[in-house]
């Protein structure tokens, strides 16, 4: 029998896990509900089941540009995190294994950049890429983000951690520094990467301010810029705002059990078996 020190303690966390839990638990609860008794301000949980329906979900996809919204936002997510691991990793390595001059400067003024709001960037990239003529493009959200301070750092920390000895091995048996990299490197930051990559893509996935700042037609939003523009003058369908958010997490939840199992699996995997 666990002491009751322990049984406390499992209380304590299963009361803060259902805590943090319940607005997204309400979230759901509120997108199967019909708008009229979400706007008659008596939603509780003993609601009765003839007040559960799909009308907001059939009021959401009936919006034309609902699926481009989705497509768009996938898309620039998907080559965003992909892009975002290999450049980071890329120049991770560089620092963390190779010499040369002006290493630590060079890495110093990027963890540097991470002191620099990411508002104050904002202006001048915006004319950057008004004069490249990428505004209103998917371009323009991807291009900004395909590499950050903050995943050079974390991987540059990791691979300096892989014993050299390793590496040296591999070159002596003819390997070279592509082959090195894509089959040594990489499978050994499997952890690390699978970390950096859940918070790559819920960053974008969410990501609103920049998105609404360099696209303006409706055909190029992202999902969280198009279903702000769901949202009326005066009054505001929360049920339908809520099957959009609704809809808008369930990417977010797949990519972190997928990432999970990799980060488990990373954390397991020896990288000598003697």
């Amino acid at each position: 029998m666990e002491r009751p020190g322990r049984q406390l303690l499992r209380l304590l966390l299963a009361s803060w896990a259902a805590l943090c839990l319940f607005p997204l638990f309400w979230m759901f609860f509120t997108s199967f509900v019909r708008p009229e008794k979400i706007t008659a301000g008596s939603l509780t949980l003993a609601t009765s089941l003839d007040d559960f329906s799909l009308e907001n979900y059939r009021a959401l996809f009936a919006h034309a540009s609902m699926g481009r919204w989705f497509i768009n936002s996938v898309l620039v997510c998907a080559v965003i995190t992909l892009l975002h691991l290999l450049f980071d990793s890329l120049a991770g390595y560089a620092f963390a294994k190779k010499k040369f001059r002006g290493r630590s400067l060079v890495f110093g003024l990027i963890v540097a950049t991470m002191m620099i709001p990411g508002q104050v960037l904002m202006v001048p990239l915006f004319i950057l890429l008004s004069r490249m003529g990428l505004v209103d493009t998917l371009t323009a959200v991807v291009l900004p983000a395909l590499a950050g301070p903050f995943g050079i750092f974390m991987m540059r920390q990791h691979i300096k951690s892989i014993p050299d000895e390793l590496l040296d091995a591999a070159r002596i048996d003819g390997c070279s520094e592509a082959r090195i990299f894509f089959s040594i490197i990489l499978p050994l930051s499997a952890p690390m990467l699978a970390t950096l990559g859940i918070f790559v893509f819920v960053t974008h996935w969410n990501a609103y301010l920049w998105p609404l700042i360099v696209l303006y037609s409706n055909e190029v939003y992202t999902l969280p810029v198009g279903l702000a523009t769901l949202q009326g003058k005066h009054t505001v369908n929360y049920g339908l705002l809520m099957a959009g958010a609704s809809l808008a997490a369930l990417p977010m939840l797949v990519a972190f059990i997928c990432f999970s199992r990799a980060f488990v699996k990373g954390l397991t995997a020896g990288a000598v078996k003697g």
